[in-house]
């Protein structure tokens, strides 16, 4: 009832045209509905729930369309009791999170199996920031390391971007697994990794009680970060 109460006090803020154009190209039509009340996000760990699971996405976009990936969240221990965790974004794409002293859910390190690659962002990339208004942007510099596998000390490339996170509010999501109230976050980077100079967007749609029910990203980090190229794929959630 309090949640209830809580959102209907919110704002309701549209969606963007620019916004829901990418989205829809995405993710198809019909999976974004109304604009509902959105409000400060005071507890991260509500929108994305830092417990064990294998949920089920259906990828709805790029060269594995039609088919569906289970992309489970797992727990590790790290020495002096604290939690990390591993969240995997596609069959060979896994990004580490933890939650920071102020409560912010971050993702400080990717790897990429197919590459062979351990990407490394100082500071961390944002996932769910505790205190985000509705509309609000957050802005970011960061240090970019992209080392072997085989042998992290071997760098392949470093360089830097510049980036900014949108909390554009709260929308009627409807997947194969139901229809959630979900907050939709955006993240744009641009900047130059090695010899390249890159420039890409990202959508994320976290449900209260439930995580991410979907998504829009780049599935290769070697071509996220260093190659102008279309490699963006949607997914969508089918089961919890």
């Amino acid at each position: 009832m309090a949640a209830g109460m809580a959102r209907a006090q919110g704002v309701v803020l549209p969606l963007p045209p620019d916004d829901q154009q990418k989205i829809t190209a995405q993710l198809g039509p019909g999976v974004v509905g109304n604009a509902l009340p959105s409000v400060p996000i005071d507890n991260p760990s509500i929108y994305f729930p830092l417990q064990n699971s294998a949920p089920t996405y259906q990828v709805t976009a790029g060269p594995n369309t039609g088919k569906t990936q289970s992309l489970g969240l797992v727990k590790s221990r790290r020495p002096g009791g604290r939690s990390a965790w591993r969240f995997q974004l596609s069959p060979s794409l896994a990004g580490f999170l933890r939650q920071t002293a102020g409560g912010d859910i971050v993702m400080p390190a990717l790897t990429d199996a197919g590459e062979g690659v351990v990407v490394v962002t100082t500071p961390a990339n944002p996932f769910v920031p505790k205190g985000m208004q509705p509309g609000e942007t957050r802005t970011y510099s960061q240090q970019i390391s992209v080392n072997y596998l085989d042998d992290p000390s071997d760098q392949k490339y470093s360089g830097s971007v510049n980036g900014t996170y949108t909390y554009i509010g709260t929308y009627q999501v409807t997947v194969p697994a139901g229809t959630f109230p979900a907050v939709l976050f955006r993240v744009y980077c641009e900047g130059k990794v090695g010899p390249a100079h890159t420039q890409n967007t990202g959508y994320n749609f976290f449900s209260p009680g439930v995580g991410m029910v979907a998504m829009v990203l780049q599935e290769d980090v070697t071509a996220f970060w260093l190659f102008n190229i279309d490699s963006t794929t949607g997914k969508v959630l089918v089961s919890k």
